[in-house]
């Protein structure tokens, strides 16, 4: 029988003390119906064996599938969900964690009801370093255009291309055919945003359901996210793809004309492109620049795991 919910650890070098915690936060779940994945994207050290000394303490199996060679996350887990089985697909990476006990009961009894494209439910950010504390965040900074009462595809599609807010990947629960062909028409452009999916699905006026839910703890200041260069880079490779499978889009069109507004044109056309499109008076650029993100989740949670894992080396 299928299963619901694949988990897919996706991971680069990834650190031990990281992997170890991310594989507790899923091992201790209430739930354990769900079929799980370690994806590695040809480190060197890709640590399996260490992995798979874990998984037998809690007396579980995973299916491990490792790239030749460096590829990017986009590749990885395309080739990751090629193997998989489940309905619907959860990505997370070392130094993230699911939230707390009860998130795949949650996530498998959201995804039952679901008929969308893919659903997602908020993050909570964190550092350990010099201590274990709460960082506020929170991605989108609109999140009406997705909900039931006030789902607009409309507003969906310019949030993402024009505006820039993005849903970030470490919150989406995927159903996994269709993500794995969007992943097939991205791998080898886009290199480390997965998320960008769910760009193109916004395109396609495909469904993306919202929900209130804390659904990881995020590791801040850490993931290729934050290099702005590349994931820019990213970006603009993105919006290519969709030019070219779309190219009577408006939409499409214009973030083509904004994000490749570059030195070569004159300053005053530069200048003119920038203001016409996403003039930054606007009412949702002003809230845009302004909000000031929450404080997501209970600390409490994120002790545990943390406690827990020192009981497991001791």
């Amino acid at each position: 029988m299928r299963p619901t919910v694949s988990i897919v650890v996706v991971q680069y070098e990834p650190n031990r003390e990281k992997i170890e915690r991310t594989l507790l936060s899923i091992l201790t779940q209430e739930d354990q119906d769900f079929e799980l994945l370690l994806a590695d994207d040809g480190s060197m050290h890709d640590e399996f064996v260490f992995s798979e000394s874990i998984l037998k303490r809690f007396h579980r199996t995973a299916t491990f599938i490792k790239l030749s060679e460096n590829r990017g996350t986009v590749w990885n887990f395309w080739n990751a969900i090629s193997h998989a089985n489940g309905t619907w697909v959860y990505g997370i990476s070392p130094g993230d964690y699911l939230y707390d006990r009860k998130t795949v009961s949650w996530i498998k009894e959201t995804a039952q009801k679901e008929d969308a494209a893919a659903f997602f439910g908020k993050a909570a950010y964190y550092t350990d370093k010099p201590e274990l504390k709460q960082l506020p965040g929170e991605t989108p900074y609109d999140r009406s255009c997705y909900c039931k009462n006030t789902y607009s595809a409309k507003k969906i599609k310019r949030n993402m291309l024009l505006y820039d807010d993005g849903i970030s990947g470490a919150c989406v629960v995927y159903e996994r055919t269709q993500l794995l062909s969007a992943l097939a028409e991205m791998k080898g452009r886009v290199k480390f945003a997965e998320d960008f999916a769910l760009r193109l699905y916004a395109v396609q006026e495909k469904t993306i359901s919202c929900y209130d839910r804390v659904l990881c703890w995020y590791e801040d200041s850490t993931g290729i996210s934050n290099f702005h260069d590349i994931m820019h880079s990213d970006w603009q490779e993105m919006i290519l793809i969709m030019r070219e499978k779309y190219p009577h889009d408006w939409t499409v069109y214009l973030a083509y004309l904004y994000f490749f507004n570059g030195t070569r044109k004159s300053r005053i056309l530069r200048g003119m492109v920038g203001r016409l499109i996403v003039p930054q008076w606007l009412p949702f650029k002003r809230g845009q620049n302004n909000f000031k993100a929450p404080i997501n989740g209970k600390l409490q949670e994120l002790s545990r795991l943390y406690q827990m894992h020192q009981e497991e080396l001791s």
